[in-house]
């Protein structure tokens, strides 16, 4: 059931993404078909039954950190902020991949901890990043909360689809390129995994700590350290 869960929230957030191509709503990146890219590589993974590359803890932690970097940064290069330059935090380029990296970091290292404690595979991590995603839909963009609030139920759940698949190419993409067993913290037992709504809470209460972490430290001080221009986007 979880499996079949999973599949319908990826249609879910493909369909969004088609209507919204389709209909051209919004700026895009010159680079918005590396979405694309991202969610073709997470569906053949997820098809084929995960990951077979197989590291000592320490590789397959700088993989996973790795992969889950690069595939946000991937994910930034389809971003852009009132058509300018690339990246969703700034409309300067440069400026929009440093604030980036106070996030995306986070995310992977925190990610990495919990898969690490509760022996999360991409099941698993695929609910963290809803939880993540959350955050952003809910509360710092509001997007999300904005369609519930207007009654469009079925555009809400297609948006809650995107999200989730949007956060989990960063997310959970990185344990179908490195197997999930690599990277568990030994056990005399195995460990049991929270229920989804558990992972879903966590999710969002780790993505909400960062942005916290971002907003009131990594932002202010890379602004400062960087000379960044002053940023428009609320």
């Amino acid at each position: 059931m979880e499996r079949i869960a999973i599949w319908v929230l990826i249609a879910a957030g493909l369909v969004f993404l088609a209507i919204g191509l389709a209909f051209d709503e919004g700026l895009r990146s010159p680079l918005w078909w590396l979405e694309l890219v991202l969610y073709a590589m997470m569906i053949l993974g997820f098809a084929r039954g995960g990951a077979r590359l197989r590291l000592r803890l320490w590789p397959a932690a700088l993989v996973f950190v790795s992969a889950s970097w690069a595939c946000g940064m991937a994910y930034e290069l389809t971003l852009t902020v009132y058509g300018t330059g690339f990246g969703g935090m700034h409309p300067d380029t440069r400026a929009s991949f440093i604030l980036a990296q106070g996030d995306y970091i986070l995310i992977a290292l925190a990610t990495l901890m919990l898969v690490r404690l509760w022996h999360l595979d991409f099941s698993g991590a695929f609910w963290l990043a809803m939880g993540k995603s959350l955050t952003e839909g809910l509360i710092f963009t509001g997007v999300l909360a904005a369609t519930i609030t207007s009654g469009a139920l079925g555009t809400a759940a297609l948006a809650l689809g995107y999200y989730t698949l949007a956060y989990a190419s960063f997310v959970a993409l990185p344990l179908l390129l490195v197997a999930p067993e690599s990277l568990w913290r030994p056990s005399a037992a195995p460990r049991k995994r929270p229920p989804v709504w558990a992972l879903v809470m966590t999710g969002f209460a780790v993505a909400f700590v960062i942005r916290i972490i971002w907003g009131l430290g990594w932002g202010p001080l890379a602004t400062s350290v960087f000379a960044l221009p002053p940023n428009p986007v609320p």
